[in-house]
């Protein structure tokens, strides 16, 4: 059992099987060390969810913390509350911080659900956090932190928002020490998918300039972008890659090739470092030129990964996504050009979605020979601008997704697209002609049988193979693969 910190920061056990890294926690608790606070994180990996929520009950009852800090995305809030609940009750003196997305978009569903909490963080968290953590100790009442929700006569009272942190090169890097990183850096089919390699992800960038009307992104990073400096993104790949041996990197960036003038100072300073990566990234079809995708390719781009959305103009008009089909396709033809992989995420039960519109992007898929198309269900969550937002009731359930009760519950209650067939044999349908591993079939289709190859020629690309000759996980690889294939 680790020394009794006096805060504590928990990762929702319904994480336990997640690839992606905690990164909102690892920054609070790097920024909490930095400014000389002993904290720890909690973040159970690949156990069950029963199991990591009584380890964390029972760490809070043995060292009661002053300060607990719990992390809650959008579709956490049913989980969120059973587990502050336990907090409450295993040790009542703890002050609870809920911060995340959810809180961030809704912070009224908290008080609506009845989440037992003290303060809410809204948007960015390092210094919010830290700052009300001093507040308490000297006895400040929390009205001058900036940032936060709290209840005060059975009324939510907000701060002042809190601005953004302008500069990122004053964060310390995350608190990869707090956290099981040989779970997070395990080859996986997960970070760049579905490439099997040991990868991770990170972050250079904060926010998101345009309005896509399904997006919820910007209720914690805002819509103004803030870069990492090259050098200070190159130190912490150099860092990374030294400390944990990962063979890729993804760029989790919403729109990582928005500036592709610091792309090519980045990739000079690692050269310059003797860095080698294969990596992947996403971003918008419209800031990638041939250019640009040849220079990415030649530092290690295996795969770019789109928000294609759909192959409807109209559909793509009606999200707000300020692209073209042809821009579309002209990006599509320059990857294939160039060699980069690319992934299309594809949305559906869109409002004012027609069959017609979902064989557009059908037919565009099989176009521009993808290689792999996710088909990605459209869900209200809070902050997204079609206006509907999920009701309260329906969080737990539709948290199981795709479990069978969240696909009635979507076809039931929150059923947007204008077509007669159910939202479970519309993904079955589509699904006959674009492969996805966890989805196989056996179909007599051309078109599902090339869809395949596409999706698993990357056994024969030569930045993958290069980047397992050279790996220093070979036995891992064989070990691990078996466990992999279906947790896409």
């Amino acid at each position: 059992m680790p020394a009794n910190k006096d805060i504590l920061l928990i990762v929702p056990p319904s994480r336990t099987y997640t690839q992606w890294l905690p990164f909102g926690l690892m920054h609070i608790s790097s920024y909490l060390t930095a400014q000389g606070e002993d904290n720890d994180i909690i973040d159970h990996k690949a156990i069950g969810e029963r199991e990591a929520f009584d380890r964390i009950r029972a760490r809070v009852a043995a060292e009661k913390p002053r300060f607990i800090g719990v992390t809650c995305m959008v579709s956490e809030i049913a989980m969120v509350k059973e587990l502050c609940l336990a907090i409450r009750q295993a040790s009542p003196e703890s002050v609870i911080v809920i911060g995340g997305p959810q809180p961030s978009s809704s912070p009224k569903h908290f008080i609506e659900f009845g989440v037992p909490f003290d303060y809410l963080v809204l948007g960015e968290g390092e210094r919010t956090f830290h700052e009300l953590v001093l507040a308490l100790r000297a006895g400040r009442p929390p009205e001058g932190v900036n940032g936060l929700g709290y209840v005060r006569g059975g009324e939510l009272k907000l701060t002042t928002a809190r601005a953004h942190i302008e500069d990122l090169d004053t964060l310390p890097f995350p608190a990869y020490d707090k956290v099981d990183m040989a779970y997070y850096c395990r080859p996986n089919v997960w970070t760049i998918r579905p490439v099997y390699i040991s990868s991770f992800n990170i972050f250079t960038v904060r926010g998101c300039c345009f309005q896509c009307n399904f997006c919820v992104e910007h209720t914690v990073f805002g819509r103004k972008v803030r870069k990492m400096s090259p050098a200070r993104a190159a130190a912490h790949i150099e860092h990374v890659i030294a400390r944990y041996k990962v063979d890729a990197i993804y760029f989790m960036d919403e729109l990582f090739t928005l500036d592709g003038a610091r792309i090519r100072e980045l990739f000079r300073l690692l050269d310059e470092r003797g860095v080698r990566i294969v990596f992947g990234c996403q971003t918008r079809v419209d800031l990638v030129d041939e250019d640009l995708a040849r220079f990415m390719r030649a530092h290690g781009c295996l795969q770019i990964d789109f928000g294609i959305e759909s192959g409807s103009p109209k559909m793509l008009e009606g999200m707000n996504k300020r692209t073209t089909l042809e821009r579309i396709i002209k990006t599509g033809e320059i990857c294939n050009r160039t060699g980069i992989r690319h992934l299309a995420n594809m949305m559906l039960n869109l409002p004012g979605e027609e069959m017609a519109d979902i064989e557009a992007s059908l037919q565009l898929a099989k176009r521009m020979r993808y290689n792999l198309v996710l088909w990605n269900v459209y869900m209200p969550f809070p902050g997204s601008g079609f206006g509907r937002t999920l009701e309260l009731e329906d969080f737990e359930t539709i948290m199981r997704y795709p479990a069978k009760p969240a696909i009635d519950l979507l076809e039931r209650k929150y059923k947007f697209g204008s077509y007669s067939m159910r939202l479970e044999d519309l993904l079955d349908y589509l699904h006959r002609y674009t492969f996805h591993p966890k989805y196989f079939k056996f179909v007599l289709n051309g078109a599902y049988w090339r869809s395949m190859f596409q999706v698993m020629r990357f056994l024969i690309d030569p930045l993958y193979l290069g980047a397992l000759l050279r790996s220093r996980r070979k036995l891992e690889y064989i070990t691990n693969v078996f466990k992999q294939v279906t947790t896409m």
